[in-house]
C-alpha cells in the first residue's frame, strides 16, 4: 500500500512539475545578445556578449538559446555551431532562480559588410527532461565591418600623384578670407579684387592680396560594377578599401572629402553619397557607409556619375574602379580637359587591362599579390 501511494505522489508531482514548466518556464526569463563593437574592420577580433536572465523562483535545468548569423562572423571557440550559408548557434544554460549568466564569445569578422542578429529562439524543458518548450523572441544586435585594406606599394605612388595635383590646385587658387596685402593694380586684376579705400589715399589703383587657399577639395567615385560575375569580388573589395584609405589620409590632412559609389546601401537601398565632409571625425560615417555597400544588389551605372564628376570644377576627382572595360574609358576620355582626375585600377595582373594610350599618364594599375 505504501508503495502505491509513493508512486501516486510520484506521478502526481510529476504531471505537476510538468504543468508548471509548460506554463511558467518563460515567465521572466530574459535574454540578450550585444556586440561589443558597433565598428570593427574586416579581420579584426571583437566579442559577442551572450547574457541569460531567470527573475522568478522556478529553476531552469536545461534551457537552451539559438540564433542564427552571417558565416562571415566566426566564433573563435566554436563547438556548437553549424555553417552553411548562415551560422547557426545553440547554446545550453542550467540556471537556479533569481540567477544571471553571461558569456562572452571571441569572434572574427572575416569579410566587410553590415551583420546582425535579427531573433532569439528559446527551448526549455521541465525537470526531467521529459518535455521541451519553444519560443521565438525578437531582439537586433548589429555590426559595421569596415574595409580592411593591405598596405601595397601602389598606394604610395597613387598617393603622391594625387598629391602633386592637389599641390598644384592649390597653387592656382585662392582664399578670399586669407588676406595677405595690397599692391599696385595690375591690367589682369579682377575689378572685385581692387581696395577702394587704398586706391583712394593714394590716388592710384590698389588691389588687395590673398593667399593661396589652405584647403582643397577630393571627391573619390568607386565603381563596384561586377562585369564577371563574382569573379571580380577581391578587386571591387580593394577599390571600396582603398576608398576608405584614402578618405582616412585626406580627411587627416585637411582635405574636404567627398565619396560616392554606384554600390546600394543595404539598408536605404540608395547608392553611396557622402558629400563635403572635412573632419576626420565624420570618417566613421564614411566607412559605415562603405561596409553597408550590398554587392548582391543590382548596381547603378557608373556613367550615371558624369554630370556628377562634371560639375566638382575645382576638386581633385579620383576614379577607382577595377572595371576598364570601353564604358568606363568612354567616360574617362570625356572628363579628360574639363576635369583633373586620377583612375586607380585594382586588377589581378597588369598585363591583363588594357589602357588606352591617352588615359596612361592619368591612370595607376595596382595589381593583386603574388
Amino acid at each position: 500500500m505504501v508503495i502505491v501511494v509513493i508512486g501516486l505522489i510520484a506521478i502526481s508531482l510529476f504531471y505537476a512539475q510538468k504543468y508548471l514548466y509548460k506554463n511558467w518556464w518563460n515567465k521572466e526569463v530574459f535574454v540578450s545578445l550585444k556586440f561589443q563593437d558597433d565598428t570593427v574592420r574586416a579581420g579584426e577580433q571583437t566579442s559577442l556578449s551572450e547574457v541569460v536572465e531567470n527573475h522568478k523562483w522556478l529553476p531552469l535545468p536545461a534551457l537552451k538559446v539559438k540564433f542564427q548569423c552571417s558565416s562571415d562572423i566566426l566564433f573563435v571557440a566554436d563547438k556548437s555551431s553549424q555553417v552553411s550559408d548562415m551560422y547557426y548557434r545553440n547554446d545550453l544554460f542550467s540556471l537556479m532562480p533569481f540567477r544571471r549568466i553571461t558569456r562572452t564569445h571571441k569572434i572574427i569578422c572575416s569579410h566587410r559588410g553590415y551583420y546582425g542578429i535579427r531573433g532569439i529562439d528559446l527551448v526549455g524543458a521541465d525537470l526531467f527532461l521529459s518535455q521541451e518548450m519553444v519560443e521565438s523572441r525578437a531582439g537586433e544586435t548589429w555590426i559595421h565591418v569596415i574595409p580592411a585594406l593591405e598596405q601595397v606599394p601602389e598606394l604610395d605612388a597613387a598617393i603622391q600623384m594625387i598629391n602633386g595635383e592637389i599641390a598644384h590646385r592649390r597653387h592656382l587658387l585662392t582664399d578670399p578670407f586669407a588676406f595677405r596685402g595690397i599692391r599696385e593694380y595690375t591690367p589682369f586684376d579682377e575689378v572685385k579684387t581692387v581696395n577702394w579705400k587704398a586706391s583712394a589715399k593714394s590716388d592710384d589703383l590698389k588691389v588687395n592680396v590673398h593667399d593661396y587657399s589652405a584647403t582643397s577639395s577630393m571627391s573619390i567615385f568607386i565603381n563596384v560594377r561586377d562585369r564577371e560575375l563574382s569573379a571580380f569580388a577581391d578587386q571591387i573589395e580593394k577599390a571600396i578599401g582603398i576608398g576608405a584609405y584614402l578618405a582616412d589620409i585626406y580627411l587627416a590632412n585637411g582635405v574636404n572629402v567627398s565619396i560616392y559609389a554606384n554600390g546600394r546601401d543595404i539598408l536605404s537601398g540608395n547608392i553611396i553619397c557622402a558629400e563635403g565632409y572635412n573632419d576626420r571625425k565624420q570618417l566613421e560615417q564614411i566607412h559605415k557607409m562603405l561596409a553597408r555597400i550590398d554587392l548582391s544588389r543590382e548596381v547603378e551605372p557608373f556613367e550615371n556619375f558624369e554630370e556628377r564628376m562634371k560639375i566638382k570644377s575645382g576638386r581633385m576627382i579620383v576614379v577607382i574602379s577595377p572595371d576598364w572595360l570601353e564604358e568606363l574609358q568612354d567616360l574617362l576620355c570625356r572628363l579628360d580637359g574639363q576635369q583633373d582626375f586620377i583612375w586607380l585600377c585594382p586588377c589581378r595582373k597588369e598585363a591583363d587591362v588594357k589602357i588606352r594610350e591617352e588615359l596612361r599618364e592619368q591612370t595607376l594599375l595596382i595589381p593583386d599579390k603574388i
